[in-house]
């Protein structure tokens, strides 16, 4: 009893934040998401959108009127630090062209700096996604030292870990990976996670980005190299709770039309 009313004050007093990352391409899709985000997911909490280089001297971003209007926290990290080398495999890894485009998406891996760590728990989600109902049932799926997200490989729970990585562009680099972690397991999107920032270590971040810097033959950007972390360097990685009785939790799109979705990544 004592247990579960420690538990029960920390989940009610727990500061939660939910993040964003965006540059200029994809600010309306922030303004998109943040502000269905407000609206149809009724949350009232605290929010950051996490810039990079191309948006820090950009008032007309910073001091957009949504901004301020919902008191939303703007918080620079420079841009991922690329070496000749990784930007070499990245345009020649066997991936479709959009993927090379979007090399921003490394700006992720600062959702691991310690900055963070000022909330008890962050809920990330990707600009465009589409939310459609109370976002409450999900911010109350929270657990201690974990890292929930979607499995990429749901429902047949068929892909693993291995097919995040190009085996053709760089033999030898995938050759040292699969021997020092292991590939055959499952593995999660990137799309949403919502964490305990208690996951967050001072090297944390500094970890994620030596990983993508050894291992630059990730086919889906920050994807594979926050999931190899959170599956074998530090194991938190935990299935988000799919559903309830009433809805959907989060998928990447619609399977069911006999319930409703909280939030959807491709909207249908």
């Amino acid at each position: 009893m004592i247990l579960y009313l420690i538990y029960k004050y920390r989940m009610e007093s727990d500061k939660i934040c939910v993040v964003f990352t965006c540059n200029e391409k994809y600010f309306d899709k922030f303004l998109y998401t943040c502000g269905q985000l407000i609206k149809n997911g009724n949350y009232q909490g605290d929010i950051c959108l996490m810039i990079g280089d191309d948006l820090k001297k950009k008032m007309e971003y910073i001091e957009h009127p949504f901004i301020i209007e919902n008191r939303i926290k703007i918080k620079y990290f420079p841009d991922i630090y690329f070496t000749n080398q990784s930007i070499d495999l990245f345009y020649k890894l066997g991936r479709d062209e959009f993927w090379r485009q979007k090399i921003f998406q490394y700006h992720k891996l600062h959702l691991f700096d310690v900055y963070f760590k000022k909330w008890d728990f962050i809920f990330y989600i990707d600009c465009g996604v589409s939310i459609y109902r109370d976002i409450t049932p999900m911010l109350n799926s929270r657990k201690n030292l974990r890292l929930l997200a979607h499995s990429d490989s749901y429902p047949t729970y068929q892909w693993r870990l291995n097919v995040q990585f190009d085996s053709s562009s760089s033999k030898d680099i995938f050759d040292k990976l699969n021997k020092n972690y292991d590939l055959n397991i499952d593995y999660f999107q990137t799309t949403i996670m919502l964490y305990d920032t208690q996951i967050i270590e001072e090297n944390t971040f500094f970890n994620l980005h030596q990983l993508m810097l050894e291992y630059p033959i990730s086919k889906t950007n920050d994807q594979g190299i926050i999931a190899l972390y959170f599956t074998n360097v530090d194991k938190k990685f935990e299935q988000i709770k799919i559903k309830d009785d009433q809805q959907y939790f989060y998928d990447y799109l619609r399977r069911d039309r006999n319930l409703p979705y909280i939030m959807l990544k491709m909207a249908s």
